[in-house]
């Protein structure tokens, strides 16, 4: 009759357990919207805030923090950014970029937008590993590859797997000259103008270039040539200002 005359202010939010004889009894509330109370069978756990200190100092990076880091160490745009720390592909990106001097910006965007543009052209890029990756930017580091081909090398990889990404190159007919080459070629056409840079200095760069680039074009990166041509300069105006 006690329950009846309850049961008229609602049912109670309440756990019941059963009697022997087919009746209940009172257990526990029932859990809150979180669906979370203590457990009852449990002696409570005292946490000190030391140990809450330690856990914290063992938690890994929000996505946020790891967002502004990205945008801020590698040049990142906040959509490329939030795209790559979202991707499958992120522990791949970390590793190229502590393991090869290439732009984060190029890493990024080749793991995401080229990735995604061979895709809707029907190329099975899962049959591209990571270490095609890493050797593919490694060969970029070392000027042997320009970062315009990256699309048609990794196609093609994709439909030989079982290759390297030097095969790659080396069947597309795009190899590119090693920056010892490069320099080799870069002083000797100073040594030619060797007067005219001595007097003109970097003024002489346009002249050098001009005539390494008639050589090397389609074969070297412009701005790899450009970056040995000024320095091999630099080391003439240095070595001028030695003179007595």
């Amino acid at each position: 009759a006690e329950r009846a005359r309850e049961a008229i202010k609602g049912v109670p939010e309440e756990t019941r357990a059963a009697n022997p004889d087919g009746t209940t009894r009172y257990s526990r509330p029932m859990p809150g919207a979180a669906r979370m109370y203590p457990e009852t069978d449990v002696r409570p756990i005292p946490i000190s805030e030391e140990y809450i200190e330690e856990l914290k100092k063992k938690l890994p990076e929000s996505i946020e923090v790891k967002i502004e880091k990205f945008i801020k160490n590698y040049g990142l745009s906040r959509k490329l950014a939030e795209e790559i720390i979202d991707s499958p592909k992120l522990e791949l990106f970390e590793r190229i970029v502590n393991e090869v001097n290439v732009q984060p910006k190029l890493i990024a965007s080749t793991l995401e937008y080229t990735l995604r543009s061979l895709m809707h052209e029907g190329v099975n890029v899962s049959e591209i590993k990571d270490e095609h990756f890493i050797e593919l930017f490694k060969l970029i580091e070392k000027g042997r590859l320009a970062k315009e081909a990256i699309p048609e090398v990794l196609k093609w990889i994709a439909n030989n797997p079982n290759k390297t990404i030097a095969n790659a190159i080396k069947a597309l007919g795009i190899e590119l000259m090693s920056i010892e080459e490069i320099e080799a070629l870069v002083e000797e056409k100073i040594k030619k103008n060797l007067e005219v840079v001595r007097s003109r200095g970097l003024k002489a760069m346009g002249i050098i270039m001009g005539e390494v680039m008639k050589i090397v074009r389609g074969k070297a990166d412009g701005k790899i040539v450009s970056e040995i041509v000024r320095r091999k300069i630099q080391e003439i105006i240095k070595s001028n200002q030695k003179l007595p």
